[in-house]
């Protein structure tokens, strides 16, 4: 930090001060950001919901903004550093160079956020994708062992005398029977192609 009695009517120095508070007024902003960033992609793996969905497009929106205001704070500076001006003293370039490397600094944050956060809602759409595949594998899988007893009863519900055991006193046993022996030899045969 540059000090001196002298120094203290100085705007440019006032400007610098002030341009370098604002700088590491970012940093706590930036922090907040990683730690909700940990948030959500921690809850994407345990349990996605469209409300995490909301969140990572509400952060995406805010990194963008701040990236906006980054990058146009990163260029006044650099224009600063590059132009000489009789606004701004040479003493105080080194220290420009300094709030622009914070800024560079800041924005490359910026940026790394934004990636973890395609990141997460990669693993969110691949988590919702694969829960979506488990519950048609499970109603295919149910809807596979009714099958058997559909087409039975089906077949026995029909209104013809040359059915085998229609006029049997043991036909709906035979024919729940059926359905049953039917039914257990599809659930082996899903269980030996590991269906479930």
């Amino acid at each position: 930090m540059i000090h001196g009695a002298a120094d203290q009517s100085r705007a440019d120095l006032l400007f610098y001060r002030v341009l370098d508070a604002t700088v590491d007024a970012y940093a706590p902003v930036l922090d907040w950001f990683n730690e909700a960033i940990d948030e959500i992609e921690d809850a994407v793996l345990e349990k996605p919901s469209p409300s995490i969905l909301q969140r990572i497009f509400g952060l995406k929106r805010g990194l963008i903004e701040l990236r906006h205001v980054l990058t146009n704070m990163r260029d006044v500076a650099s224009h600063l550093q590059r132009r000489e001006t009789e606004l701004v003293r040479g003493d105080l370039w080194p220290f420009l160079r300094d709030v622009y490397d914070h800024l560079a600094r800041d924005v490359e944050r910026v940026e790394m956020h934004r990636d973890l956060l395609a990141g997460a809602m990669e693993i969110y759409l691949s988590s919702v994708a694969n829960r979506t595949n488990q519950v048609m594998k499970v109603l295919t899988v149910l809807g596979t062992i009714a099958l058997p007893a559909i087409v039975i009863s089906g077949f026995f519900g029909m209104n013809t005398k040359d059915l085998p055991w229609i006029d049997s006193p043991h036909a709906t046993k035979i024919a729940a029977g059926l359905m049953v022996l039917t039914t257990l030899g599809l659930l082996i045969l899903l269980k030996k192609f590991d269906w479930f």
